[in-house]
């Protein structure tokens, strides 16, 4: 029968013994922290990654916050009436040829509503609101409303008003727009013509 060898010690005794799985185990730790190492620079560049990725998603769009400048011009208009003679409010479609800073040749569209407040022998007040859509030359658009006071002239049909317009988002560079401007200016209810100028500030 072949001798049994349970049980039995390294030829080179126990300490050799010892010795050679303190080195595989060494050996294997030595694996294992050098693929570590190799890993641990990919990981924290993934995490870098990820870190900017949600900042970048935290932080407010560019065109969230505009530079303020000033804003002016001039307005050529021509009224066409909505609604007819004696309607309270009375509607109006107001069409505009303007050059206005910022956005340069511009055409807009408004609609107006007139509501007289009192009257004075021939000159009625009048209190004057409307919203419109301004089109730039490159085609981006601002939004603005008006509200504001008038005086009508009933003895040669002269309208003078003046209020305040203000700027709410648009199109194109106008997306976040904000700001605001004195606008005054005259027209007829004859002729069906009028003129007005702008001078404000507005941020995009």
């Amino acid at each position: 029968m072949p001798p049994d060898n349970t049980g039995a010690e390294s030829p080179l005794g126990p300490q050799a013994a010892s010795r050679g799985s303190h080195e595989i185990v060494s050996t294997e730790r030595s694996d294992e922290e050098d693929f570590m190492s190799k890993q641990l620079p990919a990981v924290r560049r993934l995490t870098l990654a990820c870190l900017v990725l949600v900042m970048l998603a935290q932080a407010p769009p560019a065109s969230a916050v505009g530079l303020e400048r000033p804003y002016k011009g001039s307005c050529n208009t021509v009224v066409l009436p909505v609604t007819p003679p004696g309607v309270v409010p009375q509607e109006l479609r107001i069409d505009t040829d303007c050059t206005l800073a910022h956005l340069g040749r511009t055409i807009g569209v408004a609609e107006q509503f007139v509501t007289p407040t009192g009257q004075s022998g021939a000159t009625v007040t009048l209190l004057i609101q409307n919203t419109s859509v301004l089109t730039a030359a490159n085609g981006d658009q601002l939004r603005a409303s008006f509200i504001g006071s008038g005086l009508l002239d009933l003895t040669t049909g002269e309208v003078t008003f003046i209020g305040v317009e203000t700027y709410d988002g648009g199109t194109g560079r106008f997306v976040q727009a904000t700001g605001s401007s004195t606008l005054q200016g005259d027209a007829s209810i004859v002729t069906n013509r009028g003129f007005f100028t702008v001078n404000g500030r507005i941020a995009y």
